[in-house]
């Protein structure tokens, strides 16, 4: 999905039944960058500018972005690379709502 989308989307005209998307900040433990993640239709989708998804340095960069897009309520969904031999069934990941509060 497209920042602008993910913008408009955000901000645009809501119905009272309105739930805001779920949204995840996803790291895996191999790889130093982070990635914005929205939950659309069942799948996470990457927010991308240009086509090209958009990767942040540290997590307080994220925070910076997902809360100048207006993000309040957001998850860190990490990857464990070296389970990819793990049990079938098992989930490769874990989630862990992250505090976008400023200070």
């Amino acid at each position: 999905m497209q920042k602008r989308q993910l913008d408009k989307w955000i901000h645009g005209f809501h119905k009272a039944s309105y739930k805001t998307p779920k949204v995840f900040v996803i790291g895996c433990s191999d790889l130093s960058q982070y990635q914005i993640a929205v939950e659309y239709k069942h799948k996470v989708e990457p927010i991308k500018v240009d086509e090209e998804p958009i990767h942040f340095d540290s997590l307080e960069r994220v925070k910076e972005e997902l809360v100048r897009l207006g993000i309040d309520k957001a998850y860190l969904r990490l990857h464990n690379a070296y389970d990819e031999f793990g049990n079938e069934g098992n989930q490769r990941y874990s989630d862990e709502e992250l505090c976008l509060a400023i200070h």
